[in-house]
């Protein structure tokens, strides 16, 4: 599954970048997440190679993960690998946009059963009936099964774009607020 959404930002390329590149500064303008823990592997600045290690408060749950940065382009994009149970390939780009700045995020993953289940679980069911429901549906009815499953996806793309508009929009009211 990609997710991909992208704002425009009134603020110089080089300061967006700066915010990209600062992983804890970024993890606090996220409004579904709060960071409990964001740092980067040795104290260095983001660079090619660098690991990132996170603890995030997303609603009741706390997740524990690391990322490696994959490509560093200054002022251009990141990419990063985290090294979680559902390995996600993020990348950030920025351009020269109007005036301003383009910001790109795109997630790359392959979702699990547990992630769509939570998405879009059956109607009047939810947590490990859920669960057992999506596991068994495709031993009983292949055709419903993978009606099940797109209903699932599109539920959970739908979550996964609004939870990014938000922190992208996050991203810029800070930008275009802060003192520059």
């Amino acid at each position: 599954m990609i997710i991909s959404r992208s704002i425009h930002i009134n603020a110089p390329v080089e300061r967006v970048f700066a915010l990209m590149s600062d992983p804890l500064a970024r993890a606090q303008l996220n409004p579904d997440a709060i960071p409990l823990r964001v740092e980067i592997e040795g104290d260095e600045r983001l660079r090619l190679g660098s690991v990132c290690h996170f603890r995030m408060r997303l609603g009741a749950r706390i997740i524990d993960y690391r990322s490696r940065v994959r490509e560093f382009i200054p002022d251009r994009r990141i990419v990063s690998v985290t090294d979680t149970a559902v390995p996600f390939e993020i990348t950030l780009e920025t351009q020269p946009e109007d005036g301003g700045t383009r910001l790109t995020q795109t997630e790359d993953f392959e979702p699990s059963d547990e992630m769509l289940v939570d998405a879009a679980p059956p109607a009047g069911v939810t947590g490990r009936l859920a669960r057992l429901i999506a596991w068994a549906l495709p031993f009983l009815d292949t055709d419903t099964a993978q009606d099940e499953r797109q209903r699932e996806e599109r539920a959970l793309r739908q979550k996964l774009e609004g939870n990014l508009d938000r922190w992208l929009a996050a991203i810029r009211r800070h930008l275009e607020t802060a003192p520059g």
